[in-house]
């Protein structure tokens, strides 16, 4: 069973792009009960990105004359198919798909959402199945889902001019450039636009905010469970690392030049397939330790460009957020309660931070290789030791024979604690924009993750909420059935829609004079972000009710707050250049480590 049914394109459902070509889409019949939507599908917003394309910044879409089908899905790009394990995608991937209301006109000016998704780097689906806009656009809102290019395709670099890395990123920005020049062609305000980021999507969007280049091209934000502050988990390497990666993709590819430029030819007559499958083996190469750990991710990019100004993450990207030089625009946040359960699930890009009963013990014993490499932590030095003892203390009670909830809760802690900061540095930002948060801790039948990873009970793992605001896909946990009106399900999707939708069309999730507001949060008065350096802050628990918390984390926020106010400098240590692999046993026994508690 599919989300939605299949319909024919309506002939007089067509738009006029400003430059004069046309895209005919058509009519989506969801099979919940969400009404109907008009679905514009696979618009190029940029130029393929193949031949000698492939690995530089994406480039304007050639211009077509007549009406064009906008009908049918494009492919996303390659990738892993989550559910199959089996390659899908193609390399000529830059399309997005635009969702608006019945009825709707080039003067409407209706608001927009730019919706950016999950994935770690390496995968991303972003078809009506994985992210539906119907609740959305039932609101009187307009969405666009945006892919990029992932993996090698999005995030090689030479770490100069000739590949300077991170085109996923640039990606991203062109869409949100395309978003400006033609939304009002659908009815949408480019004056009104929100760019809602989910996970990996969320560090997108909070990049943005320190852009020139997007400066005028969006008004406010919503991030769920990812900042740019959380990028040291997952993405962030320094540019040398990126590029001794890529040049090791290079090497199996069978280059032998020393040239960048010869480098890059070479990469680009590579079949996408080749490319592809020897993209894998980076993991490996040089892994981050115990971590998140995709072949390539986003890098910090100040020595790939001639002009340092081109670049865009130009330092630490936890130095960025704490430099307050971003552009304070109202922003919303959220997360779920055990976000760090994203860990359970079965995949190799995290392999060296699971646990199960059989293998916790060894963990444990490892717990020295987990700390965050962006702290000034010199292996050896009492400083070091010092944290290490405050760990155990605070997430294990000092025990040596931890549980699985401790440890998910520490290493999603680690995890989190970039989004703690994204917040927290937001809320005193001198520019002093509203911001408001959220804590999801529902336990229903559309808690997504929780459901695929077969987490154990009174779990609300990591994105959980997204099956309340896009809805459970056809794959597991779906199909979702029709939830009678009472449900917790049927309630909570009510609420967290109308919340977030008052957001985007009002920039406050309870505004007073709200016209029709939903009667389950009717009376709610949701507080913005106090200017504040330090934890409580106000939080929405949107739980079976509707409450405003101070201490929902609390402590585990401040045992983070006060770590990095400490031990941060700029982000840049001798680990982050050079990190060992978690299959590396001679790294256990090195001197340098004799820290580690290898006795519990």
């Amino acid at each position: 069973m599919r989300r939605f049914a299949s319909t024919s394109a309506a002939a007089a459902l067509e738009v006029t792009l400003p430059w004069g070509g046309g895209l005919r889409g058509r009519v989506v019949e969801p099979l919940t009960n969400a009404p109907p939507f008009q679905a514009f599908l696979g618009v190029p917003y940029a130029a393929p990105p193949v031949g000698k394309l492939r690995f530089l910044p994406p480039q304007p879409v050639e211009k077509w004359s007549g009406v064009r089908d906008a009908i049918e899905e494009r492919d996303g790009c390659l990738q892993i198919d989550y559910y199959s394990k089996s390659v899908m995608g193609s390399e000529d991937c830059l399309y997005v798909n635009v969702y608006r209301p019945p009825g709707t006109e080039p003067h409407c000016r209706k608001p927009v959402v730019v919706v950016y998704s999950f994935g770690a780097w390496s995968l991303l689906n972003m078809s009506m199945n994985e992210i539906g806009p119907e609740f959305l656009v039932a609101k009187d809102i307009i969405v666009v889902t945006v892919p990029h290019r992932l993996l090698s395709f999005g995030f090689l670099s030479l770490n100069s001019p000739v590949a300077p890395g991170n085109m996923g990123l640039h990606d991203c920005i062109a869409a949100l450039r395309w978003v400006n020049e033609n939304i009002a062609s659908f009815g949408g305000d480019p004056e009104r636009v929100t760019v809602f980021g989910l996970c990996a999507g969320g560090l997108i969007g909070h990049t943005f905010q320190f852009l020139e280049s997007t400066k005028n091209l969006f008004q406010q934000n919503i991030f769920i469970s990812g900042a740019l502050s959380s990028a040291p988990w997952y993405a962030c390497a320094p540019g040398d690392v990126i590029r001794d990666k890529s040049l090791y993709l290079a090497r199996n590819l069978g280059c032998t030049s020393n040239n960048d430029e010869e480098i890059l030819t070479y990469l680009q007559s590579v079949p996408a397939a080749d490319l592809f499958s020897k993209t894998w083996d980076c993991m490996y190469s040089c892994p981050p330790s115990d971590r998140v750990n995709p072949p390539l991710s986003p890098m910090i990019d100040a020595d790939a460009y001639a002009d340092r100004n081109d670049a865009l993450w130009p330092a630490h990207p936890v130095k960025m957020v704490r430099s307050h030089t971003n552009r304070p625009v109202p922003t919303l946040f959220g997360f779920c309660r055990n976000d760090g359960w994203l860990n359970w699930g079965p995949t190799r890009m995290w392999e060296g931070i699971q646990a199960n009963s059989s293998n916790l013990k060894d963990r444990y014993a490892m717990l020295e290789r987990t700390l965050p490499d962006d702290l000034d932590l010199p292996y050896g030095s009492p400083e070091r030791e010092e944290v290490l003892e405050e760990i155990r203390r605070f997430y294990f009670a000092g025990t040596k024979s931890p549980t699985l909830h401790q440890w998910y809760t520490y290493t999603g802690d680690l995890l989190a604690r970039g989004f703690y900061d994204a917040f927290r540095q937001h809320s005193v930002h001198p520019g002093r924009p509203r911001s408001y948060l959220y804590c999801f801790s529902v336990e229903g039948r559309n808690n997504r993750t929780s459901r695929m990873f077969k987490c154990p009970p009174g779990i609300v793992a990591h994105m959980d909420d997204m099956g309340y605001i896009f809805g459970c896909r056809d794959k597991p946990p779906g199909p979702e059935p029709a939830w009678p009106s009472t449900s917790i399900e049927a309630l909570t999707r009510r609420r967290i829609v109308s919340l977030l939708s008052n957001f985007i069309k009002y920039g406050d999730p309870t505004p007073a004079s709200e016209p029709d507001p939903e009667p389950e949060i009717h009376g709610l008065r949701w507080p913005a972000l106090p200017p504040r350096s330090a934890a409580p802050y106000p939080c929405l628990d949107i739980n079976t009710s509707l409450s405003i918390q101070h201490e929902v984390l609390g402590e585990r926020v401040r045992f983070w707050e006060d770590m990095y106010d400490r031990y941060f400098t700029t982000g840049i240590t001798e680990r982050t250049r050079n990190p060992p692999s978690f299959t590396d046993q001679e790294a256990l026994s090195r001197p340098e480590s004799s820290s580690q508690v290898l006795s519990y």
